[in-house]
């Protein structure tokens, strides 16, 4: 029932028309930000421990093209360590694209709206060993496609909290090249990915968005 509950949901916007809480023309500012940290003992040695960092950040900006539909800009950069006491791993990856949103007005301040975009993303991932010795080296390109769902609530006439089912659906594209260790190797993948395999609410993403 919660799939086709999120489904409905996701769909909504598109076949609707609403009241606005934008004017034509107005200028939004918005953005995520996300971090966490793990460790974990391993026995035995010699990797006792494992320490995972992660974080992601993003910032986008659109206009008001009508009163109730936005197209805009978003830059995303994110970041993935991991280390024992042998290794280590870094993953850094970055991207920009287009999105249009559409908000519908729910009433008491809350909105429902549903983004689609395109991005190009690229990350360069390296590995190395406990001597600093580089273990593997490889960069991606790529790009995305995607839908997601999501509520905002006005905090005031300028200011607005989200909730959001990050990539409800998308499809992706990456080029992938392995630089070291040699000889290079290039793949390419495809896919096609949908948080409703899962349960989406594993994965909700805080948001702000500032009407400038």
């Amino acid at each position: 029932m919660n799939k086709y509950l999120l489904i409905f949901s996701s769909l909504l916007f598109i076949v609707t028309a609403s009241e606005a809480q934008f004017s034509k023309g107005s200028i939004l500012l918005g953005g995520q930000l996300s971090f966490s940290t793990s460790s974990a003992d391993y026995n035995p040695n010699p990797n006792p421990n494992a320490n995972t960092s992660v974080g992601n950040f993003n910032v986008s900006v659109g206009k008001a093209i009508h009163e109730n539909a936005v197209f805009g800009l978003e830059v995303s950069y994110g970041y993935y360590n991991y280390g024992t006491g042998s290794q280590a791993s870094s993953n850094n990856n970055y991207g920009i694209g287009l999105f249009y949103r559409k908000y519908k007005d729910l009433g008491k301040e809350f909105f429902l709206f549903g983004q689609a975009g395109a991005n190009y993303l690229g990350s360069t991932q390296s590995g190395h060993d406990i001597n600093g010795n580089k273990v593997t080296i490889y960069t991606t390109n790529g790009g995305e496609v995607y839908l997601y769902p999501g509520i905002a609530y006005k905090i005031s006439n300028k200011f607005f909290l989200e909730l959001t089912i990050p990539e409800l659906f998308s499809i992706n594209y990456n080029s992938t090249k392995t630089t070291y260790p040699g000889p290079e190797v290039v793949g390419n993948q495809f896919s096609v990915s949908t948080s409703l395999s899962s349960n989406p609410l594993n994965s909700l993403g805080i948001g702000f968005r500032l009407v400038l």
